[in-house]
């Protein structure tokens, strides 16, 4: 064979590997079972464990958190002067004590009752693995259904 018929031979065979080395994909890790991939076969990326898409978004009101201890001190003391103005002697130690437990007892409840309610947000959420989370939250968080989203801390943060 001459020299130059043996570098073209080299040549053309050189570039056929190389063109078929192109076209080999990365085979995947683990066992064929009957020519058919079982599942797990390919690797995943890591999932988010808490993520999800949002199905729902509603808007509810809750109940506002009242300082009923700060009522019942500020009923207790009231209670107390007003008894304290009452009677003499042990008359006015009783009328005072019995005036502070009122007082405070009525202070509980007027705090209690004056908190209200506020608005929040209840957000259903759909998460990878196939169950459901609800979250209510008194901030808004900016999310429509079908928004792709992290659960995290009682909160909806969106993705």
């Amino acid at each position: 064979m001459n020299t130059r018929a043996g570098k073209i031979v080299v040549i053309f065979a050189l570039a056929t590997c190389l063109g078929l080395a192109g076209c080999v994909t990365q085979q995947p890790y683990g066992m064929r079972d009957g020519g058919n991939v079982r599942q797990g076969y390919y690797r995943q990326a890591p999932r988010c464990q808490a993520c999800g898409v949002v199905q729902r978004v509603e808007q509810v009101y809750v109940q506002r958190n009242g300082n009923g201890v700060l009522g019942a001190v500020i009923g207790a003391v009231a209670g107390g002067l007003l008894g304290n103005t009452i009677g003499k002697g042990d008359g006015r130690k009783a009328a005072t004590v019995a005036g502070a437990v009122a007082g405070g007892v009525v202070g509980d409840q007027v705090a209690k009752r004056s908190a209200g309610t506020e608005t929040a947000w209840r957000i259903v959420v759909r998460l990878d693995d196939g169950r459901y989370a609800t979250v209510t939250q008194r901030e808004n968080p900016g999310v429509r259904r079908g928004d792709y989203v992290q659960v995290s801390g009682g909160r909806v943060y969106p993705r």
